[in-house]
């Protein structure tokens, strides 16, 4: 009796899940004869991975860091300068970064960096895998030590050095190192 109320709601979960368009999908016997296991390198070797539909149980994850010092454009060191790492699924602009939204704040305190007295700054984020990041660089010491302008940069990460491994669907570390030049405001 149990082995055939098995079968049936077998039988009206893959009904419905056909009904929905979700035909990839192996019966139990299948897949532990045969188990499907996507491979992340054969994701990216595809031309575009929007034309072929990929049945993933994870997703690939990748750990950026980046360091560096940031420099006026005499190539002075500038300190009070905010850098954050922006992943790709967070909405944030150097003109929507309000200092009163306290999920802003949780977000620039795990990705962000601000620059010492030597300019140097270190900040890292995980994300899909993606050779461009885009990073905010903006003065938060107010007139300290002179006002900056806010801009937002892309970095490039395929030339960045890999100083963790991959390990299944978690793709490594990827480390890189540059200079940010800002330009003073003009007052």
């Amino acid at each position: 009796m149990k082995i055939r109320f098995l079968k049936l709601k077998d039988w009206l979960l893959m009904t419905l899940m056909g009904a929905l368009g979700m035909a990839g999908c192996h019966g139990t016997k299948e897949a532990a004869k045969d188990p499907v296991t996507p491979n992340p390198d054969s994701l990216q070797t595809q031309p575009d991975p929007r034309e072929r539909a990929v049945l993933m149980y994870g997703v690939p994850t990748m750990d950026f860091v980046l360091k560096g010092r940031v420099i006026d454009t005499q190539g002075n060191p500038v300190s009070g300068m905010q850098v954050v790492l922006i992943n790709g699924t967070v909405d944030i602009t150097p003109e929507n970064m309000q200092d009163d939204n306290p999920y802003v704040q949780d977000y620039i305190n795990s990705a962000g960096d601000t620059t010492n007295a030597e300019g140097v700054f270190e900040c890292q984020m995980r994300d899909v895998p993606n050779e461009l990041q885009h990073v905010i660089v903006r003065d938060v010491d107010g007139s300290k030590n002179g006002e900056y302008e806010s801009q937002m940069l892309e970095v490039n990460f395929a030339e960045g050095e890999t100083t963790q491994p991959r390990k299944g669907w978690y793709m490594g570390t990827r480390t890189k190192d540059v200079d940010i030049t800002v330009k003073k405001l003009r007052k």
